[in-house]
């Protein structure tokens, strides 16, 4: 099956890959260019899901032959007091169904998050303070902190597979909409 990604960072390329081998779906993985419109660094849980879903739409749209559109977004939501990084995943098809899932999320460092709040990129912020180029594109700053326990591939990949789940053949009555 062909899967366009509206996004050409092969960090969520590989992640998606990853994703859909692990229920044992051959994708044959396809980037597209992000939709525009789209804010550096969403902020707030509807913001980031709507990236998400706009994405995948348009990936879905983008690339000719494509049965899956994926769109994967990060950004920073409040709960409870705290403020999380999260990634969403959303995962769109012809018939107009969006299905989406959440991957981990972690803290957002108390040194970037009044800049967070205002819309900056948080992988921008890292490569800044850290001095390292491309953060984002390869361990993100989930992968700094965790001095590389975790990378942002794991993220991506295990929000991805949680958007696949309502699409799996032994989930369909379950998710019969």
């Amino acid at each position: 099956m062909i899967v366009a990604v509206a996004s050409r960072n092969p960090n969520k390329l590989r992640a998606v890959e990853s994703a859909y081998r692990v229920f044992g779906l051959r994708a044959r993985v396809v980037a597209a260019e992000k939709p525009p419109g789209l804010p550096q660094q969403p902020v707030g849980l509807d913001e980031v899901v709507r990236g998400a879903v706009k994405r995948a739409v348009h990936a879905a749209s983008a690339v000719p032959g494509a049965e899956h559109g994926v769109g994967i977004e990060a950004g920073a939501i409040e709960a409870a007091g705290f403020h999380l990084d999260v990634t969403i995943a959303a995962i769109a098809d012809g018939s107009g169904r969006v299905t989406v899932g959440v991957g981990p999320g972690f803290e957002v460092p108390a040194v970037f998050l009044a800049d967070v709040l205002n819309g900056a990129e948080l992988g921008r912020l890292a490569e800044a303070f850290f001095g390292k180029p491309a953060v984002g594109y390869r361990e993100g700053l989930v992968g700094i902190l965790s001095k590389g326990r975790i990378e942002r591939i794991d993220l991506n990949a295990l929000a991805v597979a949680m958007a696949l789940l309502p699409r799996l053949p032994h989930n369909s009555r379950l998710y019969n909409r």
